[in-house]
């Protein structure tokens, strides 16, 4: 299996805010039918500080989506668990936000793919070709850990192999709002930064993305909170593993000079 860093990409432009919410709303619509989701991704002028903040102004134009329970496809009720992403991206990076409500922060994992997945975690998936089986699978932790890894067979995934691959471009931040890894306190949310440029993303069959690229995309969190049995969320519900790549959703790049 070759590991090229053969991967790259690319999403859309800072609309008005009126825009931003009848999107909003288009996408609300959307997930509540059941089809397939779609998110549009703005083009920002300005690139976001990778940091953990999210008070950058590229975060203010982007259009929020919110993950739902992954069994069930259902709302996540309680307000300390809800978990939002933000999307954006510029002439030659995407950027990805997630924002984590979270009374129980933690994690054991210091080092550079390890099983994140196995305690708190939020997660990406990307697919940039024709091919469902091939994509781009990242995670980071509230530690700020990277797991970054290419699958080619969401049915039997070789996870030694598949992590092989280590993004050369990517840049990730963290923010914890609360207290790291003490247990018995209350916590109140983490942010996540994700910068991955266009160059880490394209392979042989997508040199090149741009606003015409077909992509598709996921988004998810584990949580295991203090007490509380662990939870999986994600933007287009897989109900078992998150390795479901038929229901992934849509990523639309907004091109840069879109009115």
């Amino acid at each position: 299996m070759k590991h090229k860093n053969d991967y790259r990409f690319i999403v859309g432009k800072a609309l008005s805010k009126s825009f931003v919410l009848l999107n909003f709303l288009l996408l609300s619509a959307i997930s509540l039918s059941g089809q397939t989701p779609e998110l549009i991704a703005n083009f920002t002028k300005t690139a976001p500080i990778i940091d953990g903040h999210l008070d950058d102004t590229a975060w203010s134009s982007a259009i929020p989506v919110i993950l739902k329970e992954n069994r069930s496809g259902t709302r996540v009720e309680d307000p300390q668990l809800t978990t939002r992403v933000l999307v954006c991206h510029d002439e030659d990076t995407l950027y990805i936000a997630f924002d984590c409500n979270d009374p129980d922060i933690w994690t054991t994992f210091t080092q550079r793919d390890e099983h994140l997945w196995e305690e708190e975690a939020v997660e990406v998936f990307i697919d940039i070709d024709t091919i469902p089986e091939n994509y781009l699978e990242i995670e980071v932790s509230p530690a700020n850990v990277l797991f970054d890894s290419y699958i080619v067979d969401p049915k039997n995934i070789d996870v030694p192999e598949t992590s092989r691959l280590n993004l050369k471009g990517i840049k990730t931040a963290v923010q914890v709002n609360g207290s790291l890894n003490k247990r018995d306190d209350q916590d109140a949310s983490w942010q996540v930064e994700i910068a991955l440029p266009y160059r880490d993303m394209i392979n042989s069959l997508t040199p090149e993305i741009n606003s015409d690229t077909k992509i598709k995309i996921n988004f998810y969190r584990l949580d295991k909170n203090n007490g509380k049995e662990g939870a999986a969320y994600s933007w287009s519900p897989t109900e078992n593993s998150f390795h479901k790549p038929s229901v992934f959703g849509k990523l639309v790049l907004m091109p840069k000079d879109h009115d």
